[in-house]
């Protein structure tokens, strides 16, 4: 199987899966969606104050090599919950398929766990001793948020879409968000 149709895959399943959800069980991924998306904004709001997208730019995604697992189930509920269009990944190329010509394919809130706490030397020195304990706190509820998804659907998601389609539509054939 392709990481597309991998992908493909996956995203139909959790999308069909969150389609069926009752509506309090929608009314709290919707509560935890905001939780993730306030924390993710927060996150970028610190790196912005020492113009990271900048030195982002100028390095070419250099830490991004190795997304391609970075996208979770948590981050497709936030897209679903909102309604959004989903971006469509560039698989095959050597950077992370979520990047694309001007940058990342997603907003700063939709961005994975992952790309979204991850700060390099670059731009983690430039940043006051303030301002990294502002991010771990953030992180560290960030964190906590995913957990939150985790908790509600009785299911592991950190390890990414792909790796979820894989164990559980594949393997286990059980459902992505879980029989809870």
């Amino acid at each position: 199987m392709t990481d597309r149709e991998a992908w493909n895959m996956a995203v139909a399943a959790v999308t069909e899966e969150f389609s069926r959800l009752a509506p309090f069980r929608r009314a709290l991924v919707g509560e935890a969606a905001e939780a993730v998306k306030a924390c993710k904004q927060a996150l970028h709001t610190i790196v912005e104050g020492v113009a990271a997208a900048g030195i982002c730019a100028s390095c070419g995604g250099e830490c991004c090599r190795t997304g391609k697992f970075h996208f979770t189930v948590v981050d497709l509920l936030v897209y679903l919950v909102d309604g959004r269009e989903l971006f469509t990944p560039r698989f095959g190329q050597e950077a992370c398929p979520y990047l694309g010509a001007p940058g990342c394919l997603m907003a700063p809130v939709y961005r994975p766990f992952n790309c979204i706490t991850f700060n390099c030397e670059r731009v983690e020195c430039l940043l006051e001793p303030r301002e990294k304990e502002r991010f771990t706190r953030h992180e560290e509820k960030l964190r906590s948020h995913y957990k939150s998804f985790e908790e509600l659907f009785g299911a592991r998601f950190m390890g990414g879409l792909l790796m979820n389609g894989e164990r559980n539509i594949v393997r286990e054939r059980t459902p992505i968000l879980g029989g809870k």
